[in-house]
């Protein structure tokens, strides 16, 4: 059982070794988006010092310095991941934020010594201070990262027609999850670590921060956003209500555009092409289809997308539904065939070949 105990609370401190070691060499080949790599390093870092001092405690090697490195460390890690989503999201305003999260690090700093050192704070109270500020985070972290993949999948889907926003969704679950553990966590917290010192209670925490370090490396790992997908600059002008007659107008034209050039079957089509097309701004352009339609801009070019796929799957010069589906996703602007068999059932509720099959 010794073995087994040695195994469990040292597993946290591997993951997180292993991811640092992962992103540490990522960060040195050349990649795209070295912020986003160094964040989520540095995210794994902080971890790893958390779990070793973990280790350090829980293997009844309690040092001084140890207790401190643990406070200091615990109010890192939260923020550290948020800066590791203002990274994949581009977001680079809003700096101050950053500092009033690393704020209660730096406050602990100086508060174990000040506690260590003299009589104005007990370990106790050092401790409950950590606590609540560290709850303080995890609430900011988790409701203003959750926001911020949400405005970003908005804008996306506002830019962009090949449904990149997708990319985002396994980054969103993961939050979910890290919020139902950082709960978790902040009950942990404040029971204390003595709870969990001894026997088969600390299998549990280890084992249930084991399985959300690795998950959240394996989905950072397999995470990338195009480097285009830098949120663009609002345009100046527009900024006023359209009338009904102004929206009507412009949509017009944007549906002319849209059958007559047969703009959908271009797959990297965004809204700034559409907006050149008719001789308007990216934004009024977005605003108006999202006013008249209620769709996002994917959304609307995904209609148009499917209704030429309908056409094609009709077409009886394609024998056999292998041919039909693969004219279809190539003339109608799909990016891919997973694309296109999720577009088409999610508009029509049908499959490609349920449909050809029924026309």
């Amino acid at each position: 059982m010794p073995n087994l105990h040695t195994l469990l609370i040292s597993l946290p401190m591997l993951i997180c070794f292993f991811w640092g070691i992962f992103f540490f060499i990522r960060c040195f080949q050349h990649s795209q988006e070295p912020r986003v790599q160094w964040s989520i390093l540095l995210f794994y870092i902080a971890a790893t010092i958390l779990y070793f001092d973990h280790w350090l405690y829980f293997s009844g090697i309690v040092k001084v310095w140890g207790e401190w490195s643990y406070g200091i460390v615990n109010l890192c890690v939260y923020p550290l991941y948020y800066t590791y989503l203002r990274a994949l999201t581009r977001v680079h305003k809003g700096k101050y934020e950053l500092l009033i999260l690393f704020a209660p690090a730096l406050i602990a700093v100086f508060l174990f010594p000040i506690g260590r050192y003299t009589n104005l704070l007990t370990d106790s109270t050092t401790f409950l201070i950590i606590r609540i500020c560290f709850t303080s985070q995890v609430l900011w972290v988790l409701i203003r990262g959750y926001r911020l993949l949400l405005r970003t999948i908005k804008r996306m889907d506002d830019t962009y027609s090949d449904d990149r926003s997708r990319l985002l969704h396994p980054t969103r679950i993961s939050l979910v999850l890290f919020g139902a553990t950082a709960i978790v966590s902040m009950v942990l917290n404040f029971l204390g670590r003595d709870h969990f010192a001894k026997g088969a209670p600390v299998a549990v925490p280890a084992i249930v921060m084991s399985i959300l370090l690795y998950g959240l490396g394996f989905i950072a790992a397999h995470t990338t956003l195009p480097k285009e997908t830098v949120a663009p600059a609002e345009e100046e002008g527009h900024n006023e209500e359209a009338t009904t007659e102004e929206t009507d107008e412009l949509m017009y034209k944007i549906a002319t555009a849209m059958r007559e050039q047969k703009l959908y079957a271009d797959p990297r089509l965004t809204i700034q092409d559409l907006a050149t097309a008719v001789n308007s701004n990216r934004t009024y352009v977005s605003k108006c289809i999202n006013r008249s339609t209620g769709f996002s801009f994917s959304q609307y070019v995904a209609r148009y997308r499917v209704e030429n796929a309908q056409s094609i799957l009709r077409d009886p010069q394609y024998k056999n539904d292998h041919e039909a589906i693969a004219a279809a996703i190539a003339l109608s602007g799909f990016s891919s065939d997973q694309n296109f068999y999720r577009v088409f059932k999610e508009i029509t509720g049908k499959t490609p070949v349920l449909f050809r099959k029924n026309s």
